[in-house]
This record gives structure tokens, sequence and C-alpha cells, in this order.
């Protein structure tokens, strides 16, 4: 049964992960260059880069990644939870002889291996094309991939928000999107005014997530879904 739900989880929001692993490959695409026989007054570096920018370093590619990740993220938080809402199906899943709490995990499971085999491929991909020789004309070390690693980890935050906003019966003009607001102001901070110990970061973002697990496992346990 377990792998039936988390087939069901996948299949329902692939389509979502697909589109967002599109908009990262394009990012990608971006950054490296379309063709490196074009000439420089396109806009491309013979070094192969878009813009001859340091990868990671000196380039937009982080940025593109947060605002892609946090679409990503929120899209599939909202889609897990209101998806279910739309099609009548909460009651169906909450007959199924398996406890409410333990179908939320799998739900979760299955949301964020989605939204970690889409975004995680993509910076995969542009860290060993710039690890690459010969590919762009500055150094490069695998440590200067932890900002974008970092901008990752933050968007659970926002799924999580996401997720419980979905399940919360609250009014939308009232205090239903509190939960994304509360998750956007450290994942901001996170990501505008990095700390200077990565552990520490991981931390908040960890004590966050596992702030949110918990209002989601309080939420289905005690809202009634009929």
């Amino acid at each position: 049964m377990w792998k039936a739900l988390a087939f069901k989880e996948a299949r329902e929001n692939l389509w979502i992960g697909a589109a967002g692993l599109a908009i990262l490959l394009f990012v990608v695409a971006n950054q490296i260059g379309w063709d490196e026989s074009l000439p420089a007054s396109y806009g491309f570096s013979s070094y192969g880069t878009a813009s001859g920018q340091i990868p990671f370093v000196a380039d937009d590619f982080a940025i593109g990644v947060a605002a892609v990740a946090a679409l990503l993220a929120v899209a599939l938080g909202f889609h897990q939870t209101l998806g279910e809402t739309l099609h009548g199906t909460y009651l169906l899943l909450f007959h199924l002889p398996v406890s409410r709490r333990r179908l939320v995990w799998v739900k979760l499971a299955a949301g964020l291996t989605v939204y970690a085999a889409c975004t995680v491929p993509p910076v995969l991909l542009f860290a060993v094309w710039a690890a690459t020789p010969g590919t762009h004309a500055s150094p490069f070390a695998w440590s200067m991939t932890w900002p974008v690693w970092r901008i990752l980890l933050s968007m659970t935050m926002l799924y999580l928000a996401a997720f419980l906003c979905g399940l919360r019966p609250a009014r939308w003009f009232g205090s239903r999107l509190l939960p994304l607001v509360v998750a956007a102001m450290p994942t901001f901070i996170l990501l505008e005014a990095p700390l200077p110990w990565w552990w520490l970061q991981v931390l908040i973002t960890v004590v966050v997530d596992g702030i949110f697990l918990v209002c989601i496992q309080h939420v289905v346990r005690v809202r009634d879904f009929s």
C-alpha cells in the first residue's frame, strides 16, 4: 500500500516537477551558452559561458535557481493538499487502513522527492560542466557550489509552509497564508544575509522545518475533512 500511495503522489505531481526541471535546465543552458560557435557580440564567450563570468560565484545562476526552486516548492505544497480538496479524495484516503499521520508522511516524502529529483540534477550538471577543464577561464572548487545547495535546502521551508496552508481550514483572506509568510522571513534572511557558519544555516532550516512538520501533523489530526 505504501508503494501505491507514493506512486500516486509522484504521478500526480510529476508534471509540476517536470516543468520546474525544464526551466532549471534552461537556466543551466543559458549560463553555459547555447552555442560556443556564436560570436561574442551575441553574448557568448569563447570559453563556453554566456557572459564569461565565474560559475557559482559571479553569475546569475543562484538567482535563477532560487526563483525556480521557490515556485516549484510552493506549487508542490499547494497541489498536494488543495488537489485532494478539489477532487474530494480526503475521505477516501483517510478511510484506508493507514493512520492519517503515516499517510501524510508518505505525501511529504513523495513531494520532497519530486522536489529534489527536479532541482538537484540541473545543479549537478552545471557543477560538472564548471569542473571540466577548458570550459571557462576561471578556477573552480566544489565548495563554490555551497550557496546554491543552501538555496535548495532553504526552499523546503516554503514547501512545508505551502503544504500547511493547503491543509488549514482558515479563510484565504484571513490567516490561511500565514505559514507561508512566516516561512518567507527566515528564507529571505538566509538568502540575503547568509550566516558565516554553514552548520548554523542548516540548523535553522531544520528547526523551522521541524516546526512546520509538527503543525502539519496537528492539523491533520484535529481537522474534520468530511
